[in-house]
């Protein structure tokens, strides 16, 4: 309702602005929001104060002005206008009755919007380096870029999911060294503690444990020699290959599929970090300074200008982020969007400067930032001991509380701020786990239908005008709760926040409770109200496009 309230306005702003001989043109989009108390009306408008200093006109007599032609609408029952000159609209309630009629015959296509218009976007998210499983706060990550994409996938946008593996690096060499040591320490040749900035996990202990299985001594020759590299790249490969295995599985159990996987190794391999540096240094944004090859972010808007090449003669990873970057818009992507952990705060005005620097609009890159996640067991933490490579994996997380609550948890809060993640209140079957709380809404409305199903109840009130009966306050504000949702997923498409889809729903599923509790829609006769079965049948729609569009399951029976 809210896209035929807009007209109403429109046409109302084109008949005042020919009355006083203004142009339309120009005039600021108008905006139409849900009133901040209910007894303000269905919809409200600054318009007229938007209007008055470009009019040289009182806002109130803009909007005396806008309300008489308003008034001239069948739909609007009541305009009043108020406070500074905020224009508040009451629709007749046979809209709202029509409204779920028109949701209802759209059945799982209601909310696919066009506002995305086609539009390529490529959402990167995970991209953990391969030296270690991943835990959960990849996992929150996972989870917004997922949502993310299904969200932006189903309001238009043309959306591809990729993952940049980072298999580039020192870091890579140190994994190979500590597979390499630990495989020695069972053979015996090598003793004590495991050397500092090696990788400690237990995971790395468990490989080496099946090498030896499968190799026995063979490795032998190709490892007591620190400074054999040969030895160290099997070394290295063996442990990136498993982990990447390891990583790849996790995510299919935690519902997370990528169309693309992208090796940070093979752009340098293929001689791409070299190209994009070209690029950069004939468009005369590199320079020389100490040794070192500098790119000139700082023209751009970042704090201070960033080494590309070092002294050395080594390629930073900001060297081989530029080429990723300049790589993606070759694909001819519309929006580039990069899901990152908090600590890169500091490196997106980087980035934004390099794709600036390329030629690329700066707005067509946006970095989510997703804070951490801290775990606990009825609100007491649960200790994770980082120094002995310990943590939880997502793994873990996942097998315990089951990949539902786990999706769900990770976004019942923006992804900026921190979140605490209650195992135990994630497996609690009550209205206190937000999953078990939707999820359940959806299946009291199956068990109605299946009781009318079973029972064969007699229907009352199936006439054209199918939802007529629906006067109650909290009837109404459930059909208003229903047409919101466009609106809502639109907004999270435009601004890449999928969490107000949980939050949607979970003001749903409360709104649901809360009037099935209140409320028959099977009599004591046994009759059903017809106009009440339409109202669940459109609520089950939206909670199960709601929990589709989270990667979460819609269960008939709970």
């Amino acid at each position: 309702m809210k896209k035929s309230v807009t007209r109403y306005v429109e046409k109302a702003v084109a008949a005042v602005a020919a009355a006083r001989g203004v142009a339309v043109a120009g005039l600021p989009e108008i905006a139409i929001e849900l009133p901040r108390e209910k007894s303000f009306g269905d919809f409200s408008s600054n318009i007229a104060m938007q209007l008055a200093g470009r009019w040289h006109d009182n806002p109130r007599a803009i909007g005396a002005a806008l309300k008489a032609e308003l008034e001239k609408e069948d739909d609007l029952v009541e305009v009043t206008v108020a406070g500074p000159g905020f224009i508040n609209m009451t629709l007749d309630v046979a809209c709202w009755h029509r409204c779920l009629r028109e949701i209802a015959a759209q059945k799982s296509d209601y909310a696919r919007l066009d506002c995305g218009a086609g539009q390529r976007v490529l959402v990167e998210f995970v991209s953990a380096n391969p030296t270690g499983p991943l835990h959960i706060g990849h996992g929150r990550g996972a989870a917004v870029g997922d949502v993310l994409a299904r969200i932006l996938s189903r309001a238009g946008y043309a959306v591809e999911r990729e993952y940049y593996v980072n298999d580039a690096g020192n870091q890579m060499q140190v994994l190979g060294r500590s597979l390499r040591w630990r495989y020695l320490e069972l053979l015996g040749a090598r003793h004590g503690e495991i050397p500092e900035g090696y990788y400690r996990g237990e995971y790395l202990a468990a490989m080496a444990r099946d090498l030896l299985r499968e190799q026995g001594d063979a490795l032998v020759a190709v490892s007591v020699a620190e400074e054999d590299e040969v030895g160290l790249d099997f070394f290295t490969r063996t442990a990136a290959d498993a982990i990447l295995l390891g990583i790849r599985d996790d995510l299919k159990l935690f519902g997370v599929d990528f169309e693309r996987w992208t090796s940070e190794k093979e752009f340098f391999a293929s001689g791409k970090v070299d190209l994009a540096l070209a690029e950069l240094k004939e468009k005369g944004v590199l320079y020389q300074d100490e040794g070192a090859l500098w790119f000139a972010s700082s023209r751009f808007g970042d704090e201070k200008d960033r080494v590309v090449v070092r002294a050395n003669g080594v390629k930073t990873y900001f060297a081989s982020d530029i080429a990723y970057h300049r790589e993606k818009y070759e694909r001819g992507y519309d929006l580039v969007v990069d899901v990152w952990g908090a600590d890169h705060h500091g490196y997106v005005p980087r980035l934004r400067a390099a794709i600036e620097a390329l030629g690329h609009c700066p707005e067509s890159f946006a970095a989510i930032l997703v804070q951490l996640v801290s775990l606990s067991r009825r609100g007491t933490p649960v200790a994770m001991s980082t120094r002995a490579g310990e943590f939880i994996t997502l793994e873990e997380v996942v097998r315990e509380v089951g990949r539902d609550a786990a999706r769900y948890f990770f976004l019942t809060r923006r992804s900026d701020s921190q979140l605490e993640f209650d195992l135990e209140l994630a497996k609690a079957q009550n209205s206190d786990n937000p999953v078990y709380y939707a999820q359940y809404a959806h299946a009291r409305i199956c068990s109605i239908f299946r009781k009318v199903a079973e029972e064969g109840l007699e229907i009352e009130g199936e006439t054209p005008a199918l939802g007529a009966g629906l006067t109650l306050p909290e009837e109404l504000e459930l059909i208003k709760k229903l047409d919101d949702f466009t609106v809502v997923l639109e907004a999270a498409a435009r601004t890449l926040e999928p969490h107000r889809v949980t939050y949607y729903l979970d003001d749903l599923a409360a709104q649901l409770h809360s009037y099935y509790n209140r409320n028959r829609i099977i009599n004591e006769e046994g009759k059903v109200s017809g106009d009440r079965l339409l109202l669940m049948t459109v609520i089950r729609q939206v909670l199960n496009i709601c929990l589709t569009l989270l990667g979460v399951s819609a269960p008939e029976k709970m």
